[in-house]
């Protein structure tokens, strides 16, 4: 039911301007969602309907009660939560900061934004571990279908590790806090429990003899405090995980797209583009294939993310009779020298310093490609605008392109990854 029609004096009491798109007509009593609340008095506060509406000791019989009207025996933190305290000498205490359960609920939520970006230092861990190197060409040797379940298998790292380097750079750590053979021993474990009886006693032999175990709402015991596990299961992360089984195709996918936003729409992390080396002809020797292993292993090369100003250029025309650059044009023409293009096209801006400075490239652009790429060394200051100092690069692979810093502004500055520039 709702509130607007089961308790008119209350729905009277939600606050007008706080609760920012809410309908109010449609909040129901049994509501757990937090809301803001005006008092006749003049007071506000957070709490849930179902709280509001419910016959609660304190209240001293007025079921619409205030809390700081009545004033019992009670501590009320930011994010609404409270605690009662009973007793003749108890008081009432508003704290500017939420409950321990609301601010780790917070903090595993953060850990889960930062885990797209920790995804390609994972891949990286596992790339640099002869722990799981050695692994996986134990796998690839008394495992019958290794190179099937692999996919999986490497999935369930990845997402595990990426989770441990993510709480590291939220709680501002500069280097991993955890011991590598821990966090991959307990990945390892959780996959043995799915082997057949006969693998599992030569994989094990390979196994950290540090290994953690991850356990029903908890981390390995790395992370202070306990109840971030089961934070971030109730944020989205399911670190107990499903059991894993043998329809690898569809748990592929389900550990792939694990991780939502807030909103519900699918994480952009994409993980497609792993190379692993193939384990299916590792020699059957298995010292020399773990060495194998190891040496096969490559540095991946991650897509370099380019930060650059662009200009637009219109079309040629006759410049200024004062150009401090002492141009007689300005502007495109097809049939310019890329020195004489260039002449033209590095000034002058009214560009921030800073941007260029940060710059490593700058991108000229006319009707919406890019016609020529130079490189920065300086500026020189012209008034209340900069020309730019530099090389034109012949033949750049963006020239031609469309531009990627595609804004209606005729100058930009951003980052760019330029593998994704479409041709």
């Amino acid at each position: 039911m709702r509130i607007k029609d089961d308790h008119p004096e209350l729905f009277r009491q939600l606050h007008p301007t706080r609760n920012v798109g809410l309908d109010p007509g449609a909040v129901t009593n049994s509501s757990h969602t937090m809301l803001w609340w005006l008092c006749p008095a003049g007071h506000e506060w957070l709490e849930t309907p179902f709280q509001r509406t419910s016959h609660m000791g304190w209240k001293n019989g007025d079921r619409y009660a205030c809390l700081y009207c009545v004033a019992p025996g009670c501590v009320v933190n930011s994010c609404g939560h409270r605690k009662f305290r009973g007793g003749k000498n108890a008081f009432f205490r508003v704290l500017a900061h939420p409950c321990d359960k609301c601010e780790i609920t917070e903090h595993a939520r953060l850990i889960l934004d930062a885990q797209a970006d920790a995804g390609p230092a994972a891949v990286k861990v596992l790339e640099n571990s002869p722990l799981y190197a050695l692994f996986c060409s134990r796998g690839s040797e008394v495992v019958e279908w290794w190179e099937q379940a692999f996919p999986l298998f490497e999935a369930y790292f990845v997402r595990m590790i990426s989770l441990y380097i993510a709480i590291d750079s939220v709680q501002g750590r500069r280097a991993l806090s955890w011991p590598q053979s821990t966090v991959l021993g307990a990945c390892m474990l959780r996959i043995l429990e799915v082997l057949p009886q006969s693998c599992k006693v030569e994989m094990q032999s390979v196994v950290p003899a540090d290994s953690g175990h991850f356990g029903r709402v908890t981390l390995p015991k790395v992370h202070p405090p306990f109840e971030l596990g089961w934070a971030l299961k109730n944020a989205g992360f399911d670190i107990c995980d499903e059991a894993l089984n043998d329809d690898f195709d569809r748990r592929v996918l389900f550990l792939e797209q694990q991780r939502f936003s807030p909103t519900g729409e699918q994480s952009p992390v994409d993980y497609s583009h792993r190379h692993y080396p193939a384990f299916s002809h590792v020699p059957i020797d298995r010292e020399k294939a773990a060495m194998a292993v190891l040496h096969n292993f490559q540095p991946m090369e991650f897509p370099q993310r380019i930060t650059a100003v662009r200009v637009t250029l219109g079309e040629s025309a006759v410049a200024d009779v004062d150009d401090p650059l002492g141009r007689l044009q300005v502007g495109y023409a097809p049939d310019l020298s890329l020195e004489e293009l260039w002449e033209r096209a590095r000034g002058v801006w009214k560009l921030r310093a800073d941007h260029v400075a940060a710059s490593s490239i700058v991108l000229v652009v006319f009707d919406r490609r890019i016609v020529l790429v130079a490189s920065i060394s300086g500026v020189s200051f012209h008034r209340d605008a900069l020309a730019i100092v530099g090389t034109p690069l012949l033949g750049h692979p963006l020239i031609g392109r469309p531009d990627p810093l595609h804004t209606p502004n005729p100058l930009a500055h951003g980052a760019f990854d330029q593998g994704k520039v479409s041709r």
